[in-house]
């Protein structure tokens, strides 16, 4: 039976130009969740094609030894192609991403598909049944790492550096060309439809197939998803659809859409584009400039998303409890609002407004910013 196996594998590889010693295959583990197969492995290849298919991927173990599962489908197209990865929820509560997910996913038709669409609904499990964006550990009673700064995980490292290790060596890895990370504004802000790219061709292209209001030009920062699949050879841009915790079904819509372009553009649909980045008002920046609470107090915002800023101009006002002005915030670059705090109560050194701006010393590859937006 071994060696039966093993020739079959030869003349697989043979077929494939594959290694002779690479296995093929979507592991199953045999256990079947809410009448879906879990499994351990995935692997496109061997799945059938013109079908949608759906799995729970089994990522790291919780404190009890049980198992994170993950919702994972995977349309595969009656027809080669690009394969197309979207993963929505590495931050739980960052929710705009599933629900563009799943009105992709209810939109694909695999019998008229060239390629294959990944999409990952949840990835931090904990995070969205908490509805948080972090991922909480039991150390020291808990604490909360941000999933989105351990990629591309570590194999033996704590569970969500093994989590992130397991979905990077066993979903993503051979299976993706292009990918896209879903996500919003975290808890207290609201984002702009905005894309982080690379200043790589690829991922420019990925961003403006979007129809977003602004695209930012910048090195992937290393730890987040985007930076780990780039490193893979796998061209990834962060995509932002809005504020946290709700369906908003406006930017759900703009991200189904660049989806959907995605699928023209690169051949696996014969679906005509839709609107995209170039069809808006998008503007082009190369950084991010925030302005943190100086004070602490109750903010009353002076300007909205896609506000035009100029340099001097006043964008917000703190007051104490007895409605004194305690600090008056005014911008020092010419800019567009990117972010905006919607929370009134900001605390000393939160974000009160963020500004895409093109700062020369930056251009052509993009500042980089260390922020917490991705």
């Amino acid at each position: 039976m071994l060696w039966t196996t093993v020739l079959k594998m030869s003349a697989l590889a043979l077929a494939t130009g594959a290694p002779s010693w690479v296995a093929a295959e979507t592991v199953r583990t045999g256990d079947v969740m809410q009448g879906v197969p879990v499994i351990s492995k995935l692997d496109v290849a061997d799945l059938e094609s013109g079908k949608t298919h759906r799995f729970m991927f089994q990522g790291a173990e919780m404190g009890s030894g049980q198992y994170w599962h993950v919702p994972i489908a995977v349309a595969k197209g009656a027809r080669p192609g690009k394969r197309v990865l979207l993963v929505a929820g590495v931050h739980g509560d960052e929710l705009n991403p599933i629900g563009a997910l799943q009105e992709i996913f209810a939109r694909l038709d695999p019998a008229t598909l060239s390629g294959s669409v990944i999409g990952v609904f949840g990835l931090n499990r904990p995070g969205v049944e908490y509805v948080t964006r972090s991922w909480p550990t039991v150390d020291l009673g808990k604490t909360l790492i941000n999933p989105n700064r351990v990629w591309p995980g570590v194999k033996d490292g704590n569970t969500v550096e093994r989590h992130a290790w397991l979905f990077m060596e066993n979903v993503f890895k051979g299976n993706a060309d292009i990918g896209v990370d879903l996500h919003t504004g975290g808890n207290g802000i609201d984002f702009a439809l905005f894309v982080f790219a690379s200043p790589d061709a690829e991922s420019q292209r990925i961003a403006e197939l979007f129809p977003v209001d602004q695209i930012m030009t910048s090195p992937s920062f290393p730890g987040t998803l985007e930076h780990g699949l780039n490193e893979a050879g796998i061209p990834a841009v962060t995509l932002e659809i809005g504020g946290p915790r709700g369906f908003d079904s406006r930017m759900i819509q703009a991200g189904v859409i660049g989806a959907e372009n995605l699928f023209s553009h690169y051949g696996m649909s014969g679906k005509p584009l839709g609107q995209t980045a170039k069809d808006g008002n998008v503007y082009r920046g190369n950084d991010l400039h925030d302005m943190f609470a100086d004070a602490s107090g109750f903010v009353t915002l002076l300007v909205g998303l896609n506000d035009e800023v100029r340099k001097g101009q006043k964008v917000a006002m703190q007051r104490n409890a007895f409605g004194d002005v305690v600090h008056e915030y005014v911008a020092t670059v010419d800019g567009r609002v990117a972010i905006i705090g919607t929370d009134a109560v900001r605390e000393r050194g939160v974000d009160v407004v963020s500004l895409i701006v093109n700062t020369p010393a930056c251009a052509p590859q993009g500042c980089g910013h260390e922020g917490d937006e991705r």
